[in-house]
Formats: C-alpha cells, structure tokens, sequence
C-alpha cells in the first residue's frame, strides 16, 4: 500500500514538473509571427529609406533646359476670367519712364483661339485699341506677350524670385520676324505663364527706345 502511494506520489509530481515546465516555455507559434512581424517592419523601413534616397538624387539631378510648354497645356491652362497682374517698370517706345501694376486677361477662350487685353491700372494706355480684345490662335507660348513666327533660343533653367513666388523657370530669347524681341522666364509647370518679361525694343524701328521689365506680382 506505501509503495503504491509513493508512485501515485512520483507520478503527480513528475505531472506538476512538466506541467510548469510546458508554462514557462514560449510558444514556437507565438514567437515565428513576432519575428514574421519584424521581418516585414525591417522591410518596410528599409524600402522607405531607398525610396527616399532615390527621390532626393532625383531632386539633385539638373533639370533638362527646354520649352516645357505643349499647345495643349496652355490652352488647358489659360480659361476665360485667367488674371495675372505684373509690376512693370522701365521705358515706353518714346523713351518715357513708366511705373504701373499692368493686368492681363484672359477674355474668351476656345480649344483652338485666346482672346486676351493687357493694360495699366494705375495709368492705362490711351492708344487707340488699347482696351480691344487681341484674339489669336493658341500656341506654345503665353498668349500675353507674343511676336509672329518665333523664334525661341533657350538661354538656362534656374529658379527665379518674383513678387508672386520662387518659381522653376527657363529663360528665353523669343523673337518674331516681325521684329519684336522678348526676354522671358517661363514658370516650367505652369502653362502660359511667365515670371518675368522684359521686352526690348523693336530692331526693325530705330525710333524705338523701349525698355520694359514686368515681374509678375499675382495670378
């Protein structure tokens, strides 16, 4: 009787051992899918990190010099009621210093022809179709500012500060067999747009003495 009591005794005890030892032992289960978790954390971070990596040496590459502009984005772009406002400065064609906001708008618009009138506010022009609605067909260019059959020698990309913003801008010589010359600052992702605009005097007109700088101020 005492010895079957002590295997009962042996046989309980062995019970609790392995019972506590099976406690205290992490789960196999549990620990493959916090590992599988961290495996896949690792992985994500490390696919951010290239991907910002490969986004800053983007961002460090030199943009392409080029005319970013297409017909097609610019007559997209300009709709009936586009209003931009420049702070214009320099000389008039007879010589005369010239100081004024100069506002441009855009007054009817198709898909294929822009109408447009640009004029002082402070001191409009008194010439004779000043106020006129100016229609002409769209192209590559800002329909604001335009010479007939340009031209366009690329000059440099840069950014440029105007008192509308710090743009991505390509500079430009766009002349018009016509004569008329312009300097301009094209803002790359904006169609139609100019930041900067100096127009030089005519080269078919020696009379011609303008000299006139616009900086675009609001759009």
């Amino acid at each position: 009787m005492l010895r079957t009591s002590k295997l009962l005794l042996s046989s309980a005890a062995c019970l609790a051992l392995s019972f506590t030892v099976a406690c205290d032992k992490p789960a196999e289960g549990g620990d493959k899918a916090e590992a599988g978790d961290k495996a896949d954390a690792d992985k994500a971070d490390a696919d951010k990190a290239e991907a910002d990596k490969a986004e800053a040496d983007k961002a460090d590459e030199p943009k392409k010099l080029e005319w970013t502009w297409k017909t097609s984005d610019v007559s997209g772009a300009m709709k009936a009621g586009t209003t931009l406002t420049y702070k214009q400065t320099g000389k008039d064609a007879k010589g005369k210093e010239v100081e004024d906001d100069y506002e441009c708008q855009v007054k009817s618009a198709t898909g294929t022809a822009v109408g447009t009138v640009c004029n002082g506010v402070n001191h409009p022009s008194e010439d004779k179709g000043a106020n006129e609605v100016a229609t002409r067909d769209f192209n590559q260019y800002s329909p604001f500012f335009t010479t007939e059959r340009t031209e366009v020698s690329l000059v440099e990309r840069a950014e440029l500060t105007v008192a509308a913003g710090t743009f991505d801008t390509v500079q430009a010589e766009l002349e018009g067999f016509m004569g008329g010359h312009y300097t301009v600052w094209m803002i790359a992702d904006k169609p139609g747009v100019y930041a900067k605009v100096h127009k030089h005097a005519n080269v078919n007109d020696e009379s011609d003495q303008t000299d006139m700088v616009f900086e675009l101020a609001s759009m």
